[in-house]
């Protein structure tokens, strides 16, 4: 008797020593840690799971993370990953997102698109898979193999999420007007290289092989239209959301064939076309050659506050420097080559019907969420 008493005093002891928050706060304070936190909190009690687990909560949460630049790592000595970076510190923060348990370097992998929290990415056997590496969901993607990926984008009115891609001669799912179809003929430049981006309801398809204009992909009426001219001609050009307003970035070489300035555009008239130069950025050059001997970098601009990534190898480096110009952080990879992958990733514990099989049980677990 003795025994029992003592353990029900205990486990009382334990629901009484359960934090007492109003709700409004813990929202607050919850909606704005990573997924990892999150998924530890709703461990603490019921009623912390029952708000954490909500619909609202979760798109609230969301909406509030960082979209971070993601970098690809591959290696004959480790397994291959993905990293986010996190530019708001400094250093910049590492933060696992996916790892391989089986990689070999013979077995490539690549991230066409990322979008809501949601990765698409093809394995070496060409199978596309769309993942969420906040949950540890993934789902097989039928019907892609071959396929050039243009977007990943979430279609509103049916609430699905589908893919845009060409393959030659046939582009996958829209319609286009014949003023259009000498320019989509060409095709569309691949997503894993110069992601597009969502703005005003509609995807936004920067130039490259169909320069000196992009296209605008309407995902409701699932057709396209002209972009504005861009103040570019790169064919390296990228489109950045900065902050609700279509931005363009590029850079530029000196005689020598070397990297020195990146320029980051922002379109203050959308109806007009009208560009202004918001950064141009002297990359620290003197400071990386006290580094490493390499002399070409790939150089790409990372964020919509002019943040740079620059690559180089022989050894694998990979520099951050701010929108003056300023070296803030360097990274160094043994035996591992990195990539900065173009896209931007925003964690999500958003449900999807698509992780469920048809009978209702939990897609099996793949392979590349080892270690997170």
């Amino acid at each position: 008797m003795w025994k029992a008493g003592r353990g029900r005093r205990a486990r009382g002891e334990r629901r009484a020593a359960a934090p007492s928050v109003p709700e409004e706060l813990l929202w607050e304070i919850l909606v704005r840690l990573p997924a990892k936190d999150v998924l530890r909190c709703r461990a603490v009690c019921c009623s912390w799971r029952r708000l954490a687990t909500s619909a609202d909560f979760l798109l609230a949460h969301h909406w509030l993370q960082p979209a971070l630049p993601l970098v690809s790592l591959h290696g004959e000595v480790s397994d291959a990953s993905v990293e986010s970076f996190d530019l708001r510190r400094t250093p910049a923060e590492r933060r696992p997102v996916l790892a391989f348990n089986d990689y070999s370097h013979r077995k490539n992998f690549t991230i066409h698109a990322s979008c809501d929290g949601l990765l698409l990415l093809s394995l070496a056997n060409h199978h596309f898979h769309i993942c969420n590496p906040a949950t540890r969901q993934c789902a097989l993607v039928p019907g892609l193999t071959g396929a050039i990926v243009a977007a990943l984008y979430p279609h509103r009115p049916s609430g699905e999420y589908r893919v845009l891609f060409w393959k030659p001669r046939c582009i996958g799912m829209p319609v286009a007007s014949e003023s259009m179809k000498p320019v989509l003929t060409r095709g569309i430049f691949p997503a894993n290289r110069h992601p597009p981006v969502m703005l005003h309801g509609c995807l936004h398809i920067g130039p490259g092989c169909i320069r000196p204009s992009g296209v605008i992909f309407d995902p409701v009426a699932e057709s396209f239209v002209r972009l504005m001219p861009s103040p570019t001609a790169s064919s390296g050009a990228n489109l950045h959301d900065m902050d609700g307003t279509l931005g363009i970035s590029s850079t530029f070489d000196d005689r020598s064939g070397t990297v020195r300035i990146a320029k980051l555009w922002e379109l203050q008239d959308y109806e007009m076309g009208i560009w202004s130069l918001k950064y141009q950025i002297k990359l620290p050059a003197q400071e990386m050659a006290h580094i490493t001997d390499s002399k070409y970098y790939f150089v790409r601009v990372v964020s919509e506050n002019g943040d740079v990534l620059m690559l180089c190898h022989h050894p694998w480096y990979l520099f951050h420097c701010d929108s003056k110009g300023k070296l803030l952080g360097k990274f160094l990879w043994d035996g591992v080559c990195p990539d900065i992958t173009g896209h931007w990733f925003k964690e999500s514990l958003v449900r999807h019907a698509f992780f469920q099989m048809q009978d209702g049980s939990c897609v099996r677990q793949p392979r590349f969420f080892r270690g997170l």
